[in-house]
């Protein structure tokens, strides 16, 4: 064994004087070191120099490769991602994580110097992501052993799971009562190990990410004085060996088995606590001594131990003494030990500053084991390897080569408008539909959700240990008691009450009877119905669908511009309460709905609980049952009284819309109270464009520089032109109108009975005529699972294609699709953060329609994500991987739909790149030829009968044999999937050719 200790391996601060490492990391090939300091930086070093003395000496020889310089505080741990070492990550006391990759396609970075030192970077790295979530320190990381997963921990008392590609929040670990300080994983990938101060050690099943042990007996004594608890696990999967374990008041390191989860052995010698243990990665063939027969030899590992009392030990499993001790090589404590990958070299780090290296000899340890025979080994704890798969071709490896350029390409203009200091991420566009929030019960203490819990937090104490405490959420709180025991008493009606009657004697002397209500819709048997008389009921309006025109819309709103101004002066109320009266003449489907016998709470119950049974018969094979009665085609009584009648708007003396342009251009409405007629005048400026008058009062009004549009309380609407002049006879609707919306020249209308209109006014022909939302709004109360709950339309609009985009009180958004003369559902909350090309650590393009839902839906709360779990629930789970599959797909289609050609690029390649990890061949086969297309009038190049006859080349402007070209290295991800990709490259390099 050989000991280096560079002196040219340092952290200066700005005296030049040596400050801490607190961590240190080997890269997978052994060819540099990464450190990570005071200092707030991450420096690579080459190997090459410490092991080889002689290049250190040579002054034309490089020793510091790069100095990574963004993080804002001290850098606490440093990991290199395992077999080929792409990625680096480091976390530090400004609450963050840091993903760095090397980026070998530019030499922008190369031999220039860092800014405010005299270092030069040989090698340029970049951040790809910046990871948020931890609220104090991260003090360790992990990378599972397939960089599946990263793991990391902090003294926030949290473990968080990140996606080890796509570096999304997977998990919240929040067992531990205090400070975890150590992390690591199974090798064989069942199990993930963490130690915390509140002197336990906590293994974790990856299925489910629960506690499978609990270990506290060897820490009860333990001090809490230690930076770290740095744990790691055997390479053959067996062990666990921890840190700062204590027997009485002896320092040991306690390692337990996988079987019983005991601690069985001890390695004591140490004076001080220990800092961290560190198995050495490769399996040795051990014999019992020096002078035994090889072929007695028997498998075993060797583990590396660091204390505070400056020293360092190595041990060889079945021996009671360390292999080799090294007395106190640094000042202070020892704070990280590092692997080579082939075994033969130790690094270790410590407070004072310094590295020490220690190299052993070949066969100083014994004989190494294959990977083959060590993947055997790890075979028995159910570890399955890989298969590797064979390069067929030289397409394959290009278009591997193609994908990785792309990401790189792709992440590199987000992470450098992320990477600034630490300034937080540009928050995503949201939609805001009303200002008027009411609040109709006390406020939730529970804490925010894992969707809050992504962003930028202020920073906390690293030294006192100081956690920042988690804003408590905020939700709307239940409906008031009395608005409950008004509907109670308003729904029901099963029993008759005698009631007192009010009496008032008049002026001249007669008797004035106020009648009374007797009972409610419901009926017993024999009984004649009654017309039903009207309720008014109090409803809250924050319920109800207020129009969006009162609601000040970011920039980046899905919505039109003319829906982003405000209307009138006063914001407090522009709505009124909407009624719960049954329209004229009654709704005979209510009356044929009030003879079923059960109520309809208790139905739907009923069916419930069979859903449930008939689940988990069907757990472990098909069995035949009674099937449940469905949902009648009735109108539920919630769903009528939203569309009976939309939220009315109240008559306003002045109304007006700005920057109609997008400048000066203002269209305004004076109400004349005394029952006269209205103005509408446009102005540009100060100067007046036009002037009409109506003799009815205005209450919504909406245009854009080519057309205008006002609708008034008797149901009136008037079109105008950019010069004033009425386009149209006077438009009558039904009712008066809920919402008025314009986009180009599609003008919208929702009037308050439910029905919409949209008209195409430059060429005078209706688009939509007439089409009810009562579809829309039953649906929504289906999902709402409130039988009472008023489930309206909150937000209307039109887009630039003349689609209806409508959104709901339970943050469903909804389109009528024009061809097929029916509704679609184009979001659905339940599936939030289910889109894997959705990180909540991206930023969201601007313009993003559904993205911007999702916001909008964010802020509302509700069921929101309640099937996102779904996406994680491991790799095993059929039932998940078909919900992203088809989550991905439904978003594909409701981007064509909504006119989003930059969502839908985006979820092409997301849901490209999850069919070719599931190697889902049919999807892929079926999805390549429809970007593909005919050639020459043929079907296509390849085989396929179900390619459309009117085949469109084109798709939103995109060319859909472009997007071909760009998915298919997306595909060649998957080696087994180069037959398909090479199939499709040659095909379309024909049809370029031809064309």
């Amino acid at each position: 064994m050989h000991l280096a200790k560079p002196s040219w391996l340092a952290h200066l601060d700005d005296k030049g004087q040596r400050t801490s490492i607190f961590s240190i990391h080997v890269h997978p090939d052994g060819t540099r070191i990464a450190t990570g300091g005071l200092d707030n930086k991450i420096k690579l070093w080459s190997t090459i120099p410490i092991i080889d003395g002689s290049k250190a000496r040579d002054p034309n020889f490089p020793t510091l490769l790069c100095t990574l310089g963004l993080h804002n505080g001290s850098v606490l741990c440093v990991r290199w991602s395992n077999r080929d070492g792409r990625y680096l990550a480091s976390g530090s006391d400004d609450q963050l994580l840091l993903i760095w990759e090397w980026d070998k396609s530019t030499e922008a970075w190369a031999g220039q110097s860092i800014f405010g030192s005299g270092e030069q970077n040989i090698e340029n790295w970049k951040p790809v992501r910046r990871l948020t979530g931890h609220q104090s320190d991260v003090v360790d990381l992990a990378w599972s052993r397939d960089n599946t997963y990263l793991a990391s921990c902090g003294l926030d008392n949290l473990v968080f799971i990140w996606d080890g590609r796509k570096f999304e929040k997977l998990h919240k670990l929040d067992a531990h009562q205090g400070f975890v300080k150590g992390v690591t994983w199974d090798p064989v990938g069942e199990y993930l190990a963490t130690e915390s101060d509140d002197k336990t050690v906590k293994v974790w099943r990856t299925s489910d990410w629960k506690v499978q042990a609990e270990i506290s007996e060897p820490y009860t004594s333990s001090p809490t004085t230690t930076f770290y608890r740095r744990l790691s696990w055997s390479p053959d999967g067996s062990h666990v060996a921890t840190a700062n374990g204590a027997q009485g008041p002896v320092p040991i390191a306690a390692i337990f088995n996988r079987n019983d989860w005991r601690p069985d052995v001890s390695l004591v010698g140490h004076d001080s606590a220990i800092e961290v243990v560190s198995f050495n990665p490769v399996i040795f063939m051990i014999p019992e001594s020096d002078d035994a027969d090889p072929d007695s030899a028997s498998v075993g590992s060797v583990c590396a131990v660091g204390s505070q009392d400056h020293s360092i030990s190595v041990w060889v499993t079945r021996n009671a003494r360390p292999l080799f001790v090294c007395q106190k090589p640094f000042d202070h404590s020892v704070l990280d030990l590092a692997w080579s990958p082939d075994g033969t070299h130790l690094y270790a780090c410590s407070y004072d500053g310094t590295v020490v290296v220690l190299q052993f000899l070949n066969n100083e340890f014994g004989t190494r084991l294959s990977m083959e025979e060590h993947d055997k080994i790890l075979a028995k704890y159910g570890f399955v390897p890989k298969d590797p798969i064979i390069l067929e071709n030289t397409t394959q490896l290009a278009m591997e080569g193609t994908l990785a350029i792309t990401n790189k390409t792709s992440s590199s203009g987000r992470i450098a408008a992320l990477m600034s200091g630490n300034q937080e991420l540009p928050p995503p566009p949201t939609v805001i539909i009303s200002e008027d929030k009411i609040n109709y019960g006390p406020p939730s203490s529970a804490p925010s959700q894992m969707t809050s819990e992504n962003s930028n937090t202020i920073k906390s104490s690293s030294v006192s240990g100081q956690v920042a405490q988690q804003k408590p959420g905020v939700s709307n709180g239940p409906v008031p008691m009395e608005i409950e025991n008004a509907m109670a008493s308003g729904s029901s009606g099963s029993t008759n009450t005698q009631t007192q009657q009010n009496i008032t004697l008049t002026k001249d002397g007669k008797k004035r009877i106020q009648p009374q209500f007797l009972r409610g819709l419901t009926s017993s048997p024999g009984t004649p119905l009654r017309p039903p008389m009207p309720v008014p009921m109090p409803m809250p309006t924050d319920n109800v669908g207020t129009p969006a025109i009162n609601g000040n819309l970011s920039n980046t709103s899905i919505f039109s511009q003319s829906q982003q101004q405000s209307v009138s002066l006063d914001k407090a109320s522009n709505l009124d309460a909407p009624s719960r009266a049954l329209p004229a003449g009654g709704i005979p489907a209510i009356l044929i709905g009030n003879k079923r016998k059960e109520s309809f709470a208790s139905e739907i119950a009923a069916q419930s609980n069979k859903r449930q049974s008939f689940s988990k018969s069907r757990a472990d094979s098909v069995i035949e049952t009674e099937g449940y009665v469905l949902r009648s085609g009735l109108v539920p009584p919630s769903v009528t009284m939203s569309q009976v009648r939309l939220a009315s708007h109240k008559v306003k003396d002045y109304l007006a819309k700005d920057r109609l342009d997008g400048a000066t251009l203002k269209l305004e409405c004076f109400n004349n109270n005394a029952k006269g007629p209205s103005q509408i005048s446009c102005t540009r400026g100060k100067v007046v464009v036009w002037i009409d008058y109506v003799p009815s009062s205005i209450i919504l009004l909406t245009g854009h520089s080519q057309f205008s549009a006002v609708a008034c309380e008797d149901g009136s609407l008037f079109v105008y032109s950019s010069a004033g002049r009425r386009l149209l006879p006077v438009i009558m609707l039904e009712s008066a109108a809920s919402f008025l919306e314009i986009c180009r020249e599609y003008l919208l209308c929702i009037t308050q009975t439910g029905l919409i209109y949209i008209w195409d006014l430059r060429n005078l022909k209706a688009i939509v005529s007439s089409v009810s939302t009562a579809p829309i709004l039953q649906a929504a109360t289906i999902l709402s699972d409130d039988f009472h709950s008023t489930v309206s339309i909150i937000s209307a609009c039109v887009r630039p294609n003349g689609i209806p985009l409508l959104v709901t009180s339970i943050n469903e958004a909804w389109c009528y699709h024009l061809d097929m003369k029916t509704w679609v559902r184009v979001y659905d909350p339940r599936y939030s953060t289910l889109d894997p090309s959705n990180s909540e650590t991206s930023e969201v393009i601007g313009g993003s329609i559904l993205a911007s839902l999702e916001s909008m839906a964010r802020q509302r709360g509700g069921n929101i994500g309640s099937l996102a779990y779904l996406r994680h629930s491991g790799g095993k789970d059929t039932q998940g991987k078909a919900h992203v599959i088809g989550h991905l797909e439904n978003q594909l289609v409701s981007s064509e739909m909504v006119n989003s050609p930059t969502e839908y690029k985006r979820l092409l390649f997301a849901y490209a790149q999850q069919l070719a990890d599931e190697g889902a061949e049919f999807r892929l086969h079926e999805l390549c030829m429809e970007l593909l297309g005919p050639v020459n009038g043929q079907d296509s190049l390849i085989n396929n009968n179900q390619t459309r006859s009117n085949w469109d080349p084109f798709i939103m402007g995109m060319s859909k044999r472009q997007l071909l070209k760009e998915i298919l290295p997306i595909l060649a991800s998957n080696r087994a999937l180069q037959r398909h990709v090479t199939e499709y490259g040659d095909a379309l390099k024909k049809i370029l050719k031809i064309d």
